[in-house]
C-alpha cells in the first residue's frame, strides 16, 4: 500500500525537530513513502535544503509550513497550529508571505503568529490540514466540544475554499484514539476527507532522545523537571507504508487519502524564478545601452581616450567581448545595481573596492567597482563569468566597515524593503555549544559543563562526542586528546570558516540507506529523568517490558527501544575489553564519573545535535533584490539589529531558488585607511590619493622585506612575517604572489617552498612543457593561482574560456568522478591534436588536477595587494596618522591594541595616556612643536565603558571641557562602576596636578569616592577639596602596580611593558630579549627567551605544530611548539600568559624563530592575564 508523510518537521523547527532535512528525504526514500511535505513551525528556511535533497532522491517534496494562528474563543485567544501546503505558484507566495506575516511583529520575537483575517487574505493555492493536537479543530475535538469544531472546521473550509483535510494520527496513546474517532466523525458530517499523518519530528525512533533535549531547550529545563511537557513514547518518527497500513488497518480511508492530497500539491521549488529590479533609465534607453555609456565613460577615466596607448585595440576587444556577453546573459541591470551603490558610496566619501573573481572584469574595473586593471594583469574574465556557468555572476564589495550600515540602509530605502533584504546564517551545533545544552539538559553545573566545553572539539559535534565515548589507552593519547581540543582553538578565521563551512556540508552528505546498526551506541542508557509519563524508556529487560507491548513492537509498532534491556556484553572487541587503560579519558579530566548514567547520555545527545540548526544570525554582507515582492519568494523577517530585515534562506541556498547575492562586506582596513587620509589632511596639510600612490617605493619594500607589517593588511600574521624576508617584495606583482601563497591551498598544495627555492635561486625554475613557460613565467613555474590552471587548458588543448571555467569548477571541491572523468579524456585529447606527446600531457593534466582545488584566486590576491602596499605606504610615512587610524577601527586585524601600541613606540610615535581633560572618545592627534603629531587615547580604549557611556561623555564634553573630578561626576552621567575605572585607568591624573605620578590614580579614587557620596545631610556636609590642597595621603603605586592597572583597565600600559618589571630576574638567568636574539642568535645556539603570550596558533596545514607569538619590551619572537610537546604541555601553552621558553634557535634569511623544547610559567602580578590576545577561538 502506498502512503504519502504530509506533516513532518526538520530541525529547522528550532528546538522541535531533530533531524536534518536530507537524512529525513533518505529515510523518507528507503520506506518507500510516495510523497513528503515539510511543515516547519512558521519557517521555510529548510526547503531549498529539503528540495534539493528530494530532487536528487526523485522523491517528491511538497512544500509546506506549519502556521501559528491565533484564533479568538470565548473572549480569549486560542493559539492553534495549522499546517498548510503550497498546491501551486501562487500558493507559495502566499505561504510565504503568511510566514513573513507571523514573523513581523518585534514585539512577539520568537513567538509567531497570524491572525484569521490573515489567513483568508493569503490562503489562494493552499491546501490545509486541520494539524496535530494543538490545532484548532483537535483542540476542541478533544476537549469534547464537537458542534464547535465543526464550527472550526467549517470556517476553515470557508477561508480554503473546501481545500482541507482533517488531519488524524495515532501514537499509539489512548486519548488521542478518543479524538481521531470524534475527528473522523466531524469529517463525515462535513463530506470532508481525512489524512492519516504521523506529525513527524524525527526521522528514527533512537531519535527521540534528541527531540527530548531539544524540548527541554525550549522550556529551559532539565530532564529531571521535564514530566509531562516531553512527549510519551517514541511514536513520531518517519513511518513506512506497511507500518501506517498495520496501524489503520481497521480503516485505510485516511491512508489512500493522502495519495490525493500530494497529488494535489504539484508546486515544487524550481518553479520559482525571481527577477531583479529594473534600474531605473533614462527615456528610451535600455538597460545594456546605458551599461555600455556608463562603462566608456569609466575607460576614458582609467585608460584615456580610444587608440593611444594606454587604451589599445585590445582593451577595446576586450570591453566588447564583456558587453556582448552580459547582454546575451541579460545580467546588464545587476551591473547598474552593483555601480549604483558603489556610486553612493564614492559620494558620500565611503572607501570601498570591490574583489574577488569581480576584479577579472574591465567592465567592473571600468565602473569604478574593482581597483585592479584586469587587462594589465593579463587576468581571466571567465573566472567571473561565462556563457557556459549556470550561477550568477559574484561580486563582492568591501566597505569601510563603520560607514557599511549607511550602504545598507540606501539599498533598504532604493529598491524597498518588500523588494531588499538580507541573508541569513544558520548557526549551528558544534562541539562546545553541543556540550554545553546538553550538560545543561543533563543537569550537570555550569562549572562541569565549562570544563567539558574547553575539553570539546571547536568544530564538530559529532567528533566530540567520539571523544566522550573514547576511553585512552595510556596518559599520551590521553594528552593528545585535550591538545586537539584546545588546539582547535587557535585555528585562524579564514580556515575557521572553512572548516565550520565543511562540516555543515559533510551533514547534507547521506552516502548510504540506513540500516538497524544505526541505533544508539551501547553505552547511551538514555532515560528522560524524572518523567513520570515516560513509559519504560529506561528498561534494562526485555522481559521486563509487558508481552503485548513487546509483540506490537515486533509487528513494527515500535515506540519501545526493543535493545532497551541487552547488555550488549557479546559485542564488545575482547581485546579492548580485556586491556587495562590508564589514560584519564576526556569526562575524568572535566572532573566526572564515567559510570555516571548522565556521563553514559551526554555523548550520545552531542553526538546526535550535530549540526542541527541553533538560531539564526546575519550573514556578514549577503542582499537579495527582486522585482517582485521577495516575501513573495521566500519570508523576510526583522533582524535582531535595528533596521534590518532577513529572509530565512542561508547563502548556498540562493542558487538553487535562483536568487542573486550581492555582498556588501564591512572591512576594518578601509576603515583604518579612510580615517588615516582624513587625519593626514588635518595635521598635515596635504591630500593624499590611493590611486595615484607610487607603488614602486622602495622604502616600503625595505618595511616589508624586514617584516616590519604589525597593522599591515594580509601580511601582519606570523606565518606572512616569516615568509616575507624569503620572498623579498620589491614590486607590485610580488605582493600579489605574497598574499595567495599563505594560504591553506597553496600550502597544502606543497607550492611555497618550490617557490620560495627558485625566488632565492636555490634551484632551477623548469616547465613540464615548453608551452607552459608564457603561462607559469610570472610565478616561476609554480602554479599559484586559479586563473593559470584555466589559461594552461585553452593553451594547450585549445579550450574556449568558458570551457576552462567549467573545467576549473570540475576539478574543484565537490568534483565528481563521472564529470573529472569526462573533463579529462577531452583535455589529454586536445593536447594530443596540439602536438604534445602523452606523456607530457599526463604530467600536464595530474598538475592541474593536483592544484586546482589549492590555487588562489590571482584577481582577488591582487585586489588585496593593493590594500597591502597602501597601508604599509601610511605606516611607513604617516606612522602617528596610521597609529591613530587602527585604535579607532578596532577591533580587527591580527593585534590587540596594546601590541599596536607598543609597535607604534618603537617606531618613534610618541603616545599620550588617557586624560578626561584633553581625550575625545576616539584616539585623536595633538601637534607637537616641530614634529610629527602625537597620538593620544582615547576614552574607548578604558574597558566596561560602553555604548551608552559614550554618549554621556560625548555630550558633557561638548558643552565644556571637565574641571576637576567633582565636575566629571556631577556632569558625565556616569555610574560609579563607569567612574571607577577611568580613575584606575589614570584618566583623571590632570586634575590632580599637585599629586606625584605614583599616587594620583589612588588620591583620584579616594577623591571620586566622596565626591560620589555626596553630603550626609544639612548637618554633615561633606569637607571639599579646595584647589591646589592635597587628598588624603595614601599610599604610592609602585610602577609593577601602574602596569598592572593599565593592562586591567585598558590592556594598553605606558608606564612600561610587563617583561620591563621581571626582566631584571630573567636576565642574570640567561633570558634573552627579543630583540638580543633577531640582532644577534646564531642558528641551532640553545636560548632561553620570555614574554608575554599575544598569540596561539594550529593551522590545519601545520600537521599538529602549534605557533605562539612573544612579546616583551624589545619586540616580538615566535616560538614554534612541536605536537609531541604541545600534547605533553597543552594546558600550560593555551592557557599561560607569561611563558618561559628555552629552545633552539632557528636563523634562517633574517627569519628568526625558536623550536620550544622546555615551558614554564612565569608568575608575576604585572597584569598579563587582562593583555588581549588573539588565540582565534
Amino acid at each position: 500500500m502506498q502512503y504519502a508523510e504530509l506533516h513532518a518537521h526538520t530541525a529547522f523547527s528550532l528546538l522541535d525537530g531533530a533531524a536534518l532535512p536530507e537524512p529525513l528525504v533518505a529515510r523518507a526514500k528507503e520506506l518507500g513513502l510516495a510523497a513528503l511535505a515539510v511543515t516547519d513551525h512558521d519557517e521555510l528556511g529548510g526547503i531549498v535544503r529539503f528540495a534539493t535533497a528530494a530532487r536528487e532522491m526523485e522523491l517528491p517534496a511538497i512544500i509546506g509550513a506549519e502556521l501559528t494562528v491565533v484564533v479568538p474563543q470565548c473572549g480569549e485567544s486560542l493559539v492553534t497550529h495549522l499546517p498548510l501546503l503550497a498546491e501551486s505558484r501562487d500558493g507559495y507566495a502566499n505561504l510565504a508571505t503568511l510566514v513573513t506575516l507571523a514573523r513581523q511583529d518585534v514585539t512577539h520575537r520568537g513567538h509567531p503568529r497570524v491572525t484569521l483575517d490573515e489567513l483568508a487574505a493569503h490562503a489562494s493555492g493552499l491546501f490545509a490540514l486541520t494539524g496535530c493536537p494543538r490545532g484548532w479543530v483537535p483542540t476542541l475535538a478533544a476537549r469534547g466540544e464537537t458542534d464547535a469544531a465543526c464550527e472550526a472546521a467549517a470556517t476553515l473550509m470557508d477561508i480554503f475554499d473546501r481545500r482541507v483535510a482533517i488531519e488524524c494520527w495515532d501514537h499509539g496513546l489512548p486519548e488521542e484514539r478518543v479524538t481521531t474517532a470524534r475527528l473522523i466523525e466531524i469529517a463525515r458530517a462535513l463530506d470532508v476527507p481525512w489524512v492519516v499523518t504521523n506529525d513527524v519530528h524525527y526521522a528514527r525512533a533512537r531519535d527521540r532522545m534528541v527531540h527530548d533535549v531539544l524540548s527541554c531547550l525550549r522550556h529551559d529545563k532539565t530532564l529531571d523537571t521535564m514530566g509531562t511537557r516531553l512527549r510519551p513514547n517514541a511514536e513520531w518518527y518517519l513511518k513506512s507504508p506497511a507500518q501506517i497500513a498495520r496501524r489503520w488497518r481497521a480503516n485505510l480511508d485516511g491512508v489512500r487519502a493522502t495519495l490525493a492530497v500530494a497529488e494535489r500539491c504539484a508546486f515544487r521549488l524550481d518553479q520559482l524564478d525571481p527577477t531583479l529590479p529594473a534600474f531605473p533609465l533614462p527615456m528610451g534607453v535600455s538597460p545594456d545601452e546605458y551599461l555600455a555609456r556608463l562603462v566608456e565613460q569609466g575607460a576614458r577615466e582609467r585608460w584615456g581616450e580610444p587608440g593611444t596607448s594606454k587604451r589599445t585595440a585590445e582593451h577595446e576587444k576586450q570591453l566588447q567581448h564583456e558587453l556582448g556577453l552580459i547582454a546575451k546573459l541579460g545580467l546588464a541591470g545587476y551591473f547598474l545595481i552593483v555601480w549604483d551603490i558603489v556610486r553612493f558610496a564614492r559620494r558620500e566619501g565611503i572607501l570601498c573596492q570591490g574583489r574577488g573573481s569581480a576584479a577579472n572584469s574591465a567592465v567592473c574595473y571600468c565602473l569604478g567597482i574593482t581597483a585592479v586593471d584586469p587587462i594589465r594583469l593579463n587576468l581571466l574574465f571567465e573566472r567571473f563569468l561565462s556563457e557556459e556557468r549556470t550561477e550568477a555572476p559574484d561580486i563582492d564589495i568591501d566597505f569601510a566597515h563603520r560607514e557599511r550600515e549607511r550602504v545598507i540602509q540606501y539599498v533598504y530605502e532604493r529598491y524597498g524593503r518588500d523588494h531588499a533584504a538580507m541573508v541569513c546564517e544558520q548557526i549551528t551545533y558544534r562541539g562546545k555549544s553541543a556540550v554545553r545544552d546538553a550538560a545543561r539538559v543533563l543537569g550537570f553545573s555550569v562549572e562541569q559543563a565549562d570544563s567539558l566545553a574547553m575539553l570539546s572539539d571547536r568544530f564538530s559535534a559529532k567528533a566530540t562526542a567520539e571523544a566522550l565515548r573514547a576511553t585512552p589507552a595510556d596518559d599520551a593519547e590521553s594528552d593528545g586528546a585535550v591538545a586537539s581540543a584546545l588546539g582547535g582553538a587557535m585555528v585562524r578565521g579564514t580556515e575557521a570558516t572553512n572548516r565550520s563551512r565543511a562540516e555543515k556540508e559533510k551533514a547534507k552528505q547521506v552516502n548510504r540507506p540506513m540500516t538497524a546498526s544505526d541505533r544508539p551506541t551501547p553505552n547511551a542508557a538514555y532515560e528522560p529523568y524524572g518523567s513520570p509519563n515516560a513509559q519504560s524508556a529506561g528498561t534494562r529487560d526485555l522481559a521486563r517490558i509487558p508481552r503485548p507491548m513487546h509483540e506490537q513492537a515486533a509487528r513494527g509498532n515500535r515506540w519501545e527501544d526493543p535493545y532497551a534491556g541487552e547488555d550488549h556484553v557479546e559485542r564488545r572487541n575482547p581485546t579492548t575489553a580485556l586491556r587495562a587503560t590508564n589514560g584519564a579519558s576526556v569526562v575524568e579530566r572535566a572532573g566526572l564519573d564515567p559510570n555516571d548514567k548522565r556521563v553514559r547520555a551526554l555523548a550520545e545527545i552531542v553526538g546526535g545535535l550535530h549540526q542541527l540548526p541553533r538560531h539564526r544570525s546575519i550573514h556578514v554582507g549577503g542582499f537579495v533584490l527582486t522585482a517582485e515582492p521577495l516575501h513573495q519568494v521566500v519570508p523576510i523577517e526583522p533582524a535582531s539589529m535595528p533596521g534590518r530585515t532577513v529572509i530565512q534562506w542561508e547563502k548556498d541556498d540562493l542558487d538553487a531558488a535562483g536568487l542573486v547575492k550581492i555582498d556588501l562586506l564591512g572591512l576594518g582596513m578601509l576603515t583604518l585607511i579612510q580615517d588615516c587620509l582624513l587625519y593626514i589632511r588635518q595635521q598635515r596639510g596635504g591630500t593624499i590619493d590611493l590611486a595615484t600612490l607610487p607603488m614602486d617605493d622602495q622604502a616600503v619594500y625595505d618595511d616589508l622585506c624586514a617584516a616590519d607589517t604589525i597593522g599591515v593588511f594580509q601580511v601582519e600574521s606570523r606565518a606572512q612575517m616569516n615568509t616575507l624576508p624569503r620572498l623579498k617584495p620589491r614590486k607590485f606583482y610580488d605582493l600579489v604572489v605574497e598574499v595567495a601563497i599563505i594560504r591553506p591551498g597553496p600550502i597544502q598544495g606543497d607550492m611555497v617552498h618550490p617557490y620560495l627555492r627558485r625566488r632565492n635561486g636555490e634551484e632551477p625554475v623548469t616547465y613540464l612543457h615548453p608551452s607552459l613557460e608564457p603561462i607559469l613565467e610570472r610565478t616561476l613555474g609554480v602554479p599559484l593561482f586559479q586563473e593559470q590552471g584555466m589559461q594552461v587548458a585553452i593553451a594547450l588543448a585549445g579550450f574556449s574560456a568558458g570551457d576552462a571555467d567549467v573545467l576549473r569548477r570540475a576539478m574543484g571541491h565537490k568534483r565528481s568522478r563521472e564529470r573529472m572523468a569526462a573533463v579529462c579524456q577531452r583535455m589529454l585529447d586536445g593536447m594530443a591534436k596540439n602536438g604534445i606527446a602523452s606523456g607530457d600531457a599526463d604530467r600536464i593534466f595530474n598538475q592541474i588536477n593536483g592544484f586546482a582545488d589549492y590555487g588562489f584566486p590571482e584577481s582577488h590576491a591582487a585586489s588585496f595587494a593593493l590594500l597591502v602596499y597602501a597601508s604599509a605606504y601610511l605606516k611607513h610615512y604617516y606612522a602617528p596618522e596610521f597609529t591613530a587610524a587602527i585604535l579607532n577601527a578596532q577591533p580587527m586585524g591580527f593585534y590587540a591594541p596594546g601590541t599596536l601600541v607598543e609597535d607604534a613606540r618603537r617606531h618613534g610615535v610618541e603616545v599620550r595616556p588617557v586624560d578626561v581633560t584633553r581625550s575625545g572618545w576616539e584616539a585623536t592627534l595633538e601637534k607637537r612643536a616641530g614634529g610629527a603629531p602625537a597620538v593620544r587615547l582615547g576614552l574607548r580604549s578604558v574597558r566596561g565603558l560602553g555604548a551608552t557611556a559614550r554618549d554621556r561623555l560625548e555630550q558633557a564634553l561638548t558643552e565644556r571641557p571637565f574641571t576637576s573630578i567633582d565636575d566629571v561626576v556631577r556632569r558625565s552621567g556616569l555610574d560609579q562602576r563607569g567612574l571607577r575605572h577611568l580613575a584606575e585607568a589614570g584618566a583623571f591624573d590632570a586634575l590632580l596636578p599637585h599629586e606625584p605620578d605614583v599616587r594620583k590614580r589612588r588620591a583620584a579614587l579616594w577623591t571620586l569616592l566622596d565626591a560620589a557620596r555626596g553630603d550626609a545631610g544639612p548637618l554633615a556636609p561633606r569637607r571639599r577639596v579646595v584647589e591646589n590642597e592635597h587628598v588624603a595621603p595614601v599610599p604610592a603605586m609602585t610602577r609593577v602596580e601602574l602596569t598592572e592597572a593599565d593592562y586591567r583597565m585598558t590592556g594598553i600600559s605606558l608606564a612600561g611593558h610587563p617583561m620591563v618589571h621581571v626582566r631584571p630576574v630573567l636576565e642574570p638567568n640567561g633570558v634573552r630579549s627579543a630583540v638580543d636574539l633577531l640582532r644577534h642568535g646564531r642558528d641551532g645556539e640553545r636560548v632561553a627567551t620570555a614574554g608575554l603570550v599575544i598569540c596561539r596558533q594550529r593551522p590545519g596545514t601545520a600537521k599538529g605544530f602549534v605557533f605562539l607569538t612573544l612579546e616583551d619590551e624589545t619586540g616580538l619572537i615566535n616560538v614554534v611548539v612541536t605536537p609531541q610537546r604541545f600534547e605533553r604541555q597543552a594546558l600550560l601553552i593555551s592557557r599561560t600568559p607569561l611563558l618561559l621558553v628555552r629552545g633552539v634557535l632557528q636563523v634562517e634569511q633574517k627569519v628568526v624563530n625558536v623550536r620550544a623544547q622546555q615551558f614554564r610559567a612565569l608568575q608575576a602580578a604585572v597584569g598579563a592575564e587582562f593583555a588581549k590576545r588573539h588565540d582565534f577561538h
